[in-house]
């Protein structure tokens, strides 16, 4: 994050700070978990998210119920060449949501061809593709569905067919070469506590991409204890080196990669030869064209996490963790290795958060409430996910077959596929530049906090604002443990404990969500970008609106 560089701009400090000292202002006294024990709860069902065929010829009847609709002062088309700037301009009605950009302007409308309608001589039908970023968009559906009203509310359009396509996967940033040339995006999966049901998370969520209409890999990265042979049994249990490589065996199209298939027996090595062999064994595999490559990683912080940084750049991590204390401190542990990785962490998963009891249907936190929650406000992760405990998911991780692929209608399939389609959004934003971050500086001489959002083309924020507000005013809207009452959500710091002479000593990012302020006072704030972005539940009678000069 690049600070403002004005005059009286003073930018502050970027040292990383202890990950020690950040804790003791988020954790809670552990006196106050008993209580919620065995707690009973209710909560909605999750929404899956949704989905869409490949190609499919749509009449404006077939859009959503209220329909986007061309401008009616546009001329009558006169050539091949109008006719396709006319059917541009009106698509870029269609916004993407997480690039927040239209989808002309992204150059995902592609081959547009408009033939002379048999059922009319004076209109024309029209085809063209719509090239997404990844065959697993989530919103693939409402864009066919928007592109078809659009252009089938031109006056001389008879009909529309619009294919959605994506992309081919393009490698991503690493220091080795080969294997991975054709891998678009690389997911990792970690927990640094162990037996939180990272792996289960891992499979899942692997084919949930998969049945998105993504191509999908799984490495499982666990050398002295691999689950991915007992987890997904494959289509051949055979392993073929071809070409000095080895072949990835596959299970419905996802393909699979595990020392546990390659050798049987235990592992009895030191972290260095682990960590070589490990990078061996991804580097050898032949993963082919791949839009995700998920790896699922060991327990912990150690030298296999850092090595897999050096070989390949992850594009995004997906964090594992259960309601307990101790699990949610190793949270924060990984979380702060992947920022000090540079890997933006994208979702949150909480195992174990409730069991719904079959005879009556009522939820019980069985361990507790969780500390998701505590995450997304702390460091900005908005995707969080509760996972119940469920007898079903448990079996089928030892069956070999994934739960989400014998049970896709149900409530944890959902749960698994609603991640999916985070994960999706996220590394679009990561990959294409859709991340909305702020810049932020104190003003010394002025002694306030500057905050300038917005002025992204395409994004509908218009010119670039910038908001300033006393650093009391900021430091009075933290919301740590300490400052909150984290059960009820209810205001423990008073407005009049904070001084009006209050100044950050230092400003440093905190991945890419969040930033983290250290105050004169000793307190340490972590502040997530979107309340920057988004809004402020209410305006502070500190802050000041200025337009920001672009020229």
């Amino acid at each position: 994050m690049a600070f403002i560089s004005a005059a009286t701009a003073v930018p502050l400090p970027r040292r990383p700070l202890a990950a020690a000292s950040r804790l003791r202002s988020r954790l809670p006294a552990a006196a106050g978990l008993s209580r919620w024990a065995g707690r009973r709860v209710t909560r909605p069902a999750p929404r899956p998210a949704g989905g869409g065929g490949p190609t499919t010829s749509w009449r404006a009847s077939a859009a959503t119920s209220s329909p986007p609709s061309a401008p009616a002062d546009l001329p009558p088309p006169t050539s091949s060449g109008e006719r396709k700037a006319q059917l541009r301009q009106v698509l870029k009605a269609v916004i993407d949501p997480d690039l927040g950009k239209d989808i002309v302007t992204l150059g995902f409308v592609q081959h547009i061809k408009s033939t002379p309608s048999a059922a009319d001589p004076s209109a024309y039908d029209v085809a063209f593709d719509v090239e997404l970023t990844t065959p697993a968009c989530p919103v693939k559906a409402q864009f066919q569905a928007d592109c078809v009203a659009l252009a089938t509310s031109l006056p001389w359009v008879a009909t529309a067919t619009v294919r959605m396509t994506a992309q081919a996967p393009q490698a991503v940033k690493r220091s080795t070469t080969g294997a991975l040339d054709r891998v678009s995006a690389i997911l990792a999966v970690a927990s640094c506590k162990g037996g939180v049901g990272k792996s289960t998370t891992a499979v899942n969520l692997a084919f949930s991409l998969a049945a998105a209409g993504a191509a999908v890999g799984i490495m499982d990265a666990d050398i002295y204890g691999p689950s991915l042979p007992t987890m997904v049994k494959p289509d051949s249990p055979t392993v073929e080196f071809v070409d000095g490589g080895i072949k990835p065996l596959t299970c419905r199209g996802v393909r699979l990669m595990s020392f546990g298939y390659v050798n049987e027996s235990s592992a009895i090595m030191r972290g260095p030869m682990v960590a070589n062999m490990l990078t061996q064994l991804l580097t050898t595999t032949q993963w082919g064209e791949l839009d995700y490559l998920v790896i699922d990683l060991p327990p912990g912080t150690g030298d296999i996490q850092l090595t897999l940084s050096q070989v390949v750049s992850m594009t995004a991590a997906v964090h594992v963790t259960t309601p307990q204390l101790l699990s949610f401190v190793d949270v924060v542990k990984g979380l702060d290795m992947f920022t000090k990785l540079n890997v933006p962490s994208v979702a949150v998963v909480e195992n174990m958060a409730y069991f719904t009891a079959p005879d009556t249907g009522v939820q019980y936190e069985l361990f507790g409430r969780g500390h998701r929650h505590r995450l997304t406000a702390a460091f900005g992760i908005a995707n969080s996910y509760a996972v119940p405990v469920n007898p079903s998911l448990c079996e089928r991780s030892d069956s070999g077959v994934p739960y989400v692929v014998a049970f896709p209608e149900s409530e944890t399939a959902a749960i698994y596929t609603a991640l999916a389609g985070a994960v999706v959004r996220e590394v679009a934003k990561v990959q294409h530049g859709g991340l909305s971050t702020p810049e932020i500086t104190y003003d010394k001489d002025a002694n306030e906090i500057v905050i300038v959002v917005g002025g992204r083309d395409g994004d509908g924020g218009g010119a670039p604002v910038e908001q300033r507000l006393w650093p009391a005013e900021l430091r009075r809207r933290c919301r740590c443990a300490q400052c909150i009452d984290e059960w009820t959500g209810e205001q423990v710091l008073r407005a009049e404990d904070v001084s009006e002479s209050i100044k950050p000593v230092e400003m440093a990012p905190v991945g890419n969500y969040a930033l983290q302020v250290s105050w004169t006072d000793g307190h340490q704030s972590i502040f997530p970008y979107a309340r920057f972005v988004d809004a402020w539940q209410g305006p502070p009678v500190a802050t000041r609106n200025v337009p920001v000069a672009t020229g």
